[in-house]
């Protein structure tokens, strides 16, 4: 790229600015269409285009989910796949917990911790992988108690909130894929209930990471601002949204094999993101016994 995201006085080339139209509009595309939210996209994406810094790209990409989680959730809503007896849990449970990945991401090496959210993400996409080579029809749905529903919506709601709050990314990641293995729910309606939920998630990770830059540096020693982040996903977010509910509809003309595959292949590359961020910490971890 021409130019590099400037912390106080960004400037941009024509191309910076294109790039992170398409980026926005690609990351919420696949963010509406598997309920994962755009920043397992959007962040490595935006680190090629305009090279590293991570923290000012989570907090403009937690913003832009916003956006996506919204537009997607209006698509979903009067299709009947959003799931009412979990979705108030999830509402709850990722919200709360998005406060405890902030506090947690402040205090505690969040490496480690990426990485155990990587192999998650990485089993649960062999196993989608194995399905749908074994030709397994989608789940049915229709086979829990309303404990099991609970104990499951609190499970994928608290989860995906705290990746979101130490991660920075939407959450529905590992909302998604914790509802499809143990909740049984079918694909479109695991991204449809996760989506909506993922919205409690995206603006308390959104307002604490801004919050948080303050006091923060990039890799150029710059001091990072709120602006800059609220320039970037003002930029992210009109394509994001725009992609996000382009990305809903999608859900329900693609064929269901289609989307099961491309959410493999997205929570494959999430975990392999992931691990390659922390697997080297935790196995230092796992080694000095400090886990």
């Amino acid at each position: 790229m021409a130019c590099l995201l400037r912390c106080k006085s960004v400037d941009w080339s024509i191309s910076s600015i294109i790039a992170v139209c398409l980026i926005g509009l690609v990351g919420g595309c696949l963010g509406g269409m598997l309920g994962l939210g755009g920043s397992v996209f959007i962040i490595p994406a935006l680190s090629l285009a305009l090279g590293p810094n991570q923290h000012l790209y989570q907090a403009a990409a937690l913003t832009a989910n916003i956006f996506v989680a919204v537009a997607a959730t209006r698509r979903h809503i009067g299709k009947g796949t959003i799931q009412p007896d979990i979705l108030p849990w999830m509402v709850v449970s990722a919200g709360a917990m998005a406060i405890v990945g902030v506090l947690a991401s402040n205090q505690i090496e969040p490496r480690p911790l990426a990485a155990l959210f990587g192999i998650f993400l990485c089993y649960a996409a062999v196993a989608e992988c194995i399905s749908l080579a074994l030709r397994r029809p989608d789940a049915a749905g229709s086979e829990r108690t309303r404990g099991h529903a609970t104990a499951v919506a609190l499970t994928a709601g608290s989860a995906g909130g705290f990746a979101a709050g130490l991660l920075g990314i939407g959450g529905g990641a590992v909302m998604v894929p914790i509802l499809r293995r143990f909740g049984r729910l079918p694909v479109r309606q695991a991204v449809a209930t996760s989506s909506a939920a993922m919205i409690s998630a995206c603006i308390v990770g959104a307002i604490s990471k801004n919050m948080s830059l303050d006091g923060l540096q990039d890799f150029g020693g710059q001091s990072l601002t709120i602006s800059s982040s609220l320039s970037l996903a003002a930029l992210l977010s009109p394509m994001a949204m725009l992609g996000g509910t382009i990305g809903a509809a999608l859900v329900y003309r693609l064929p269901v094999m289609v989307t099961r595959g491309v959410l493999a292949a997205l929570l494959a590359f999430a975990g392999y993101r992931m691990l390659s961020i922390g697997g080297q910490s935790l196995l230092d971890a796992l080694r000095s016994g400090a886990m």
